[in-house]
């Protein structure tokens, strides 16, 4: 195992594999030849990753997740605030861009499509130039692609997970641009990057976690570098330091508590852990440093950073502060998702099924400890095993998911493996020591570690994909330093990852389909005038053009009520929400007879729309569809979906 890296604090593997670099200090300076190949390769990925995701960007849909971002959007638009005169269900940022879009691009689901595809089309080019900090920019492209396969493409939905996703790699990219310039400047886009994420959704604090985590760990690089041992040792600091570190720990543990179980603590707590008693053991070397020293090198970082955060935070702010409505919006990001948690929920994988990641791991540690035509035995056999779950995985379930876990659970393996790495080289062990490649791993590892943490309560498949690229820089960051692993078994463990992507997780929409292959069943356009010409499977475009117009018949300037869980509806129909939730189980006294027959009876209601099978709110008692149907004696099923109308 070689640790090795140059004076400019790129691993030397990078430089190996690509051109040769001048370096001084952390800059690197290319010739005119390096540098046109670099933005060469940047185009060519750019297209291709461009091309992929965009031919996905209108396929599939949850109709709960499109109903709630556009009705949000259309509340907005129409000037309610979001928490203060409806339930929004995330911070509120992210609808006052989508009604931008909604004003000048009209109001449809494919507006909405659009604005995540620009910020998918910025996200590309900077992602590939943190990869390029790592290895050559053909191997950078080739891991843009491979990023690009496993996110966006399986989920075009505008979810503001994907907005969490985009802002950390920009925030993680101005913090690798800070090692080179120096410049508290980066510090302060990268904590603007956590702002932006937050607005669009508050588990944006997990990259802000993160990335306080590394401040304290590059603090303790410096510390070390600039100790006397002659100075006695100061353990004010020490002290805030190995409190802070049990502190978070404590908190990701109560986080996940109430549901515990060992698939959580190793996915949502172990990682980063894993981190935090890495800084803690470290603490040791940075002691001979003075107290104050310490605290204001750490303030240096935190403060720009902060400010940075703070200040789109405190923008939106101003907002409910003139509207009158703090309360409400701490209420809303705060304290109404306990809700949304508990109603929508789902375990993660079982702990047998690590033993794919665990066998990847086992493969590549041979293949670093093989020698001769072992190597080609070895590679040769990993292709053909790679192949074969390629194919079986079209048909055979078990091989399907075996494929799928070798992914899922590599964050708790790379932080057990980075950490491992990290603490060789503060114990002198390696040459890696102290240098920009080891604060860039540590980075990447703690940003992509704590916003793992996205996928609970939630640990659907595609939550994964919502993190996968941050993972798979994690990898990339721990393989370079593995420079004994043969080239060709990379190659092809990067193919079976590619290829099962494009082959298997993509075409049967995961969001839907879960763990097993099938042909693409999103084939239909849904023609309505708000759907923006989305592609949904055939089922549903046949329900919802009944549907639509049904209500619309007999609607006329009327309103609707469509419960429980129906955002969809309301916006396809284009008729306004009469209640302040856009899912009913936020609603205090949702489902109380009295409080839905007062809604109609008060309101020009002349439809309402049943909804036999919702995502998270509970069936309306029966009580309670009797009397509607008292009032409305006219009905219609369709699909799901029970219409109620009255002449």
């Amino acid at each position: 195992m070689s640790f090795t890296a140059e004076k400019g604090g790129l691993p030397q593997q990078a430089a190996d594999s690509g051109p040769s670099t001048r370096t001084e200090g952390a800059v690197a300076y290319w010739s005119s030849h390096q540098r046109l190949r670099w933005w060469i390769v940047l185009l060519i990925t750019w297209l291709i990753g461009g091309i992929y995701a965009g031919s996905y960007l209108r396929r599939g849909w949850v109709p709960h997740d499109e109903g709630a971002f556009a009705q949000s959007a259309d509340r907005v638009l129409h000037g309610e605030l979001p928490h203060r005169d409806y339930t929004e269900i995330y911070t509120g940022g992210l609808a006052y861009l989508n009604a931008f879009a909604f004003r000048y691009f009209g109001e449809n689901f494919g507006t909405l499509r659009i604005v995540l595809f620009v910020f998918f089309l910025l996200w590309l080019p900077v992602f590939y130039w943190i990869a390029s900090r790592l290895v050559s920019d053909w191997h950078a492209g080739g891991i843009t692609l491979l990023a690009v396969a496993w996110s966006l493409p399986n989920y075009s939905a505008a979810v503001p997970s994907w907005y969490n996703l985009f802002f950390a790699t920009f925030g993680l990219a101005a913090l690798l641009t800070y090692f080179d310039k120096r410049s508290s400047r980066w510090l302060f886009v990268a904590g603007l990057c956590g702002g932006l994420s937050f607005l669009a959704k508050s588990t944006a604090l997990y990259y802000v976690a993160g990335v306080l985590l590394f401040f304290l760990f590059y603090e303790q690089n410096l510390s070390s570098s600039r100790a006397n041992p002659e100075r006695p040792r100061r353990f004010l600091y020490s002290s805030f330091v190995a409190f802070s570190m049990v502190l978070f720990v404590a908190v990701l543990a109560a986080l996940v508590w109430p549901q515990a179980s060992v698939e959580r603590f190793l996915n949502f707590v172990f990682p980063s852990a894993i981190l935090a008693t890495l800084v803690f053991v470290r603490e040791g070397r940075s002691m001979r440093r003075p107290n104050r020293e310490r605290f204001l090198e750490l303030l240096r970082m935190c403060i720009p950073f902060g400010l940075g955060f703070l200040v789109p935070v405190f923008a939106f702010l101003l907002l409910y502060i003139r509207g009158n409505a703090f309360h409400a919006l701490v209420s809303g990001v705060f304290v109404v998702p306990s809700k949304r948690v508990w109603g929508a929920f789902m375990d993660p994988p079982d702990i047998a099924t690590i033993a794919p990641s665990l066998c990847l791991a086992g493969v590549l540690a041979l293949g670093a400890w093989l020698r001769s035509i072992a190597r080609w035995i070895l590679v040769f056999a990993s292709g053909v095993a790679i192949v074969y779950y390629l194919i079986s995985s079209a048909h055979d379930t078990a091989n399907y998911r075996a494929a799928w876990h070798a992914a899922y659970w590599l964050t708790p393996l790379l932080s057990l493996v980075g950490g491992f790495i990290l603490w060789r080289g503060t114990r002198g062990v390696a040459s890696f020591g102290d240098s920009i490649g080891q604060q860039q791993l540590f980075l990447i590892l703690a940003v992509s570690s704590l916003c793992s943490l996205v996928q609970y309560p939630f640990s659907a498949q595609i939550y994964f994909c919502y993190i996968a690229p941050l993972v798979i820089l994690a990898a990339v960051a721990i393989l370079v330093l593995f420079r004994s692993i043969p080239r060709p078994l990379l190659a092809v463990v990067f193919a079976g990852f590619l290829l099962f992507a494009v082959l298997r997780v993509t075409p049967p929409f995961i969001y839907v389909m879960g763990l097993y292959d099938q042909p693409d069943p999103e084939t239909q356009v849904l023609d309505l005038p708000r759907a923006g010409s989305l592609r949904i499977e055939a089922r549903s475009v046949e329900i919802y053009k009944r549907l639509i117009p049904l209500i619309q018949q007999h609607a006329g300037a009327g309103e609707i009520y469509a419960a429980p869980d129906c955002p969809e509806i309301y916006f396809l129909s284009g008729y306004r929400n009469p209640t302040s939730a856009l899912f009913d189980f936020f609603e205090d006294d949702y489902g109380s007879s009295e409080r839905v027959l007062r809604l109609v009876d008060s309101r020009p209601i002349r439809v309402v729309v049943l909804n036999g099978d919702p995502s998270f709110s509970e069936i309306l008692p029966t009580d309670v569809r009797k009397a509607l149907m008292n009032r409305f004696p006219k009905s219609e099923r369709i699909g799901d979906f029970e219409v109620l109308w009255r002449d």
